[in-house]
């Protein structure tokens, strides 16, 4: 019986900085076509045009993820990996540098977590995480955002250059909330624990 991957058939994870740790941001990707270890592979966004994963990498974190971040935070390596739809395997594809700094003018919010949750074309959700951004615990956006750097996730998922690659072999098609909260396992890693 074929196990149900939600990464297959493949996936980007990218490093960046976090306030104790690093943290990993997991990008499931389309491959265009099967990848070749030690091939930068292509991958099929939104839009449908083929296009190398490196560039798209690059265009997500210039585009919208630099800026949920001030430039303390570096976005460096991103890793690919396909994954075999039945036996759930991952096979490592390619490495990239992305030698970026975040570009917000804000601080970071030690033990965060921001969540945009997206419909997909099939009515399931597509979630955009990350961890130890901007924006305080507690925010609540439903049906859009303020016109700052939220927004740029917003436009870069709904966009035709999107690589985000929902679990049910869709796209995200609608934006529905932005939520913020503390994360408990940052939080305990960090060294504070409830009374």
């Amino acid at each position: 019986m074929p196990l149900s991957s939600h990464l297959a058939p493949g996936f980007a994870r990218l490093t960046y900085s976090g306030v104790r740790n690093p943290h990993h941001q997991i990008i499931p990707v389309n491959f265009a076509g099967t990848p070749t270890p030690g091939v930068s592979p292509e991958v099929l966004p939104t839009g449908g045009s083929a296009i190398d994963l490196g560039g798209a990498l690059l265009l997500y974190v210039s585009s919208a993820m630099a800026s949920q971040f001030p430039s303390t935070v570096r976005i460096g390596a991103a890793d690919a990996y396909s994954v075999d739809p039945v036996t759930g395997v991952r096979t490592f594809i390619y490495t990239y540098d992305l030698a970026t700094i975040g570009t917000n003018v804000g601080t970071v919010v030690p033990f965060t977590e921001a969540v945009w949750m997206f419909k997909s074309t099939v009515g399931k959700p597509v979630k955009v995480y990350l961890m130890e951004s901007v924006y305080a615990a507690d925010v609540r956006n439903v049906g859009s955002v303020p016109a700052d750097a939220r927004q740029d996730i917003l436009d870069y998922i709904l966009s035709a250059d999107n690589i985000f690659y929902g679990r049910t072999d869709a796209y995200p098609l609608g934006f529905q909330t932005f939520t913020t909260k503390i994360n408990d396992v940052l939080r305990a890693n960090g060294g504070f624990t409830d009374v």
